[in-house]
């Protein structure tokens, strides 16, 4: 069969759960990349505009960590780090009168969470976890981007909104790489086939 014969048994078959997981973790990542670049290019916001996107941006990132929960083994774990994110998020949008104080603390303990979450996974997994170290580094990027949140509450929307801007750019980022990079040993199609 050459590559470009498609007619092959699998031609007609309906997407697996596995690939409509990964279209939606696309989906959700590239969606995270677009709030991180709003963030980013806008770092003017007022607090309550900031609190919205930050609150999108944990929103966006749970339902990404759930995501890829469900489509795992153990969904337990994701699944939970997920909620801590949604539950960050959703309280960061919808807190009556938020001060950038709030928006900060919020943000930088949901961060420090779930990133600790994170990286304990990923550790206690790294024998069944392809790329447990990238995990890790994720995990590690979360926990200090909330310590930076915390530990400096007078910074202004400008600096807080890079910050988290960046933060959650990146995530996108990785994200998108880790659903859609195949290593090339498993791409290929094996010889005579």
């Amino acid at each position: 069969m050459t590559t470009s014969d498609v007619s092959g048994p699998y031609a007609g078959a309906s997407p697996s759960k596995h690939t409509k997981v990964r279209v939606a973790v696309g989906i959700l990542g590239l969606a995270a990349v677009v709030v991180g670049v709003v963030l980013l290019f806008n770092p003017v916001a007022a607090a309550r505009t900031l609190a919205l996107l930050v609150g999108l941006a944990l929103v966006l990132g749970g339902l990404l960590e759930m995501a890829f929960g469900f489509d795992s083994d153990h969904p337990a774990g994701p699944v939970v780090l997920g909620a801590i994110l949604v539950v960050g998020g959703i309280l960061a949008a919808v807190w009556p009168g938020i001060t950038l104080w709030t928006v900060a603390l919020i943000t930088g303990l949901s961060l420090i969470i779930h990133g600790a979450g994170r990286v304990g996974l990923a550790v206690v997994g790294r024998h069944e976890i392809s790329g447990w170290g990238w995990l890790v580094l994720a995990g590690a990027v979360n926990i200090l981007v909330g310590v930076l949140a915390i530990a400096w509450p007078q910074a202004t929307v400008f600096i807080l909104s890079l910050i988290l801007g960046a933060q959650i750019l990146l995530f996108g980022v990785l994200l998108l790489v880790a659903t859609f990079w195949r290593p090339a040993s498993l791409s290929r199609a094996p010889a005579g086939a």
